[in-house]
């Protein structure tokens, strides 16, 4: 192999230019990889412009909380949309409690602009109608009307900051990483056979440890102060943090404490799935989160909800 010399410099400039798109650097990452014969970094920066395919595994830093908003309609009711607690469909939980954004970085990028200009604040993702019929059943029971409610169609809604959030994510990942590179091999790194199989430990170990298994995609900013956190800060048993953690939220005093009162006296199902009251609970306050009553965040969904409940149970 003959010997390239790679600029690491001209990748963080690129990197710490936040008008720049992140293309440039990530493909500069790329052919540094091949140079190196690196396969961890091709593959990374490669999904990252070209986008993540149905059987890729999506980084942390590009999922959300979502919640699941179902068309129904009745013989004597017009069609409307209601949220359904994901946590409550035994079926669907695993697989739709974080809806995940598999695009390229360019067309990441432009919804991060749109975002900005026309102020969208969720996305949504239509789920196969074939699924319906795990969602039918719990719409019956949340929901009870005479005739009963039957379910026409269903979506996943996702918070729209994760468009701003992700490149975000991408330049602090590869600076990291870069700024790794450089303290060890220098900025102006010398490829060859010989410094290869060094060069590659420290890209594998930053990747293993930095990319592939961290990243919180459960942590979601919503406005006016309100911070969404995931149930890893609300430990087994801490009424204090899921009080607090739901007063953040903006869920006002007597609803938490409602709940205080509930996760007491009620404890999970054998299925792990939360017992009656909390679901009655988390349906009251989603209800008065899509009608906007109080302070609530806009991005409080049901799943949320029984995320941070889960948490203070300590179940998966």
């Amino acid at each position: 192999m003959s010997k390239h010399n790679f600029l690491l410099q001209e990748v963080i400039d690129e990197l710490i230019n936040t008008d720049k798109t992140l293309q440039g650097p990530l493909m500069k990452l790329n052919y540094f990889g091949r140079l190196t014969k690196n396969q961890k970094l091709i593959d990374f920066t490669t999904k990252e412009m070209k986008g993540y395919e149905v059987e890729d595994e999506v980084p942390k830093y590009r999922e959300t909380i979502a919640k699941l908003l179902v068309t129904a309609q009745s013989y004597y009711v017009d069609s409307q949309e209601l949220e359904i607690p994901i946590s409550a469909i035994k079926e669907l939980r695993n697989r739709f409690t974080y809806v995940g954004v598999r695009d390229g970085i360019a067309t990441v990028e432009k919804m991060a602009r749109d975002m900005e200009e026309k102020g969208n604040k969720e996305f949504y993702k239509p789920l196969p109608l074939e699924l319906l019929h795990f969602v039918q059943p719990v719409l019956r029971e949340l929901y009870k009307t005479n005739p009963p409610l039957s379910a026409t169609g269903s979506r996943l809604i996702g918070n729209g900051n994760i468009f701003l959030d992700i490149p975000s994510s991408i330049r602090t990942t590869l600076l990291e990483l870069v700024m790794a590179i450089a303290d060890e091999f220098g900025y102006d790194v010398e490829i060859s056979e010989f410094n290869n199989t060094k060069i590659n430990n420290t890209i594998n170990n930053y990747m293993s440890t930095n990319i592939t298994n961290t990243g919180d995609g459960n942590v979601i900013n919503t406005g006016n102060e309100n911070k969404i956190s995931n149930s890893n800060s609300i430990r087994k048993g801490d009424l204090e943090s899921l009080k607090t953690e739901l007063t953040k939220l903006g869920i006002d005093s007597e609803d938490v404490n409602d709940l205080a009162e509930i996760v007491q006296s009620e404890s999970p199902n054998e299925d792990k799935t939360l017992g009656e009251n909390a679901m009655n609970w988390i349906l009251n306050i989603s209800k008065k989160a899509l009608n906007g009553v109080g302070k609530i965040a806009t991005g409080v969904s049901s799943n949320l909800l029984a995320t941070l409940i889960k948490g203070y149970y300590e179940i998966n």
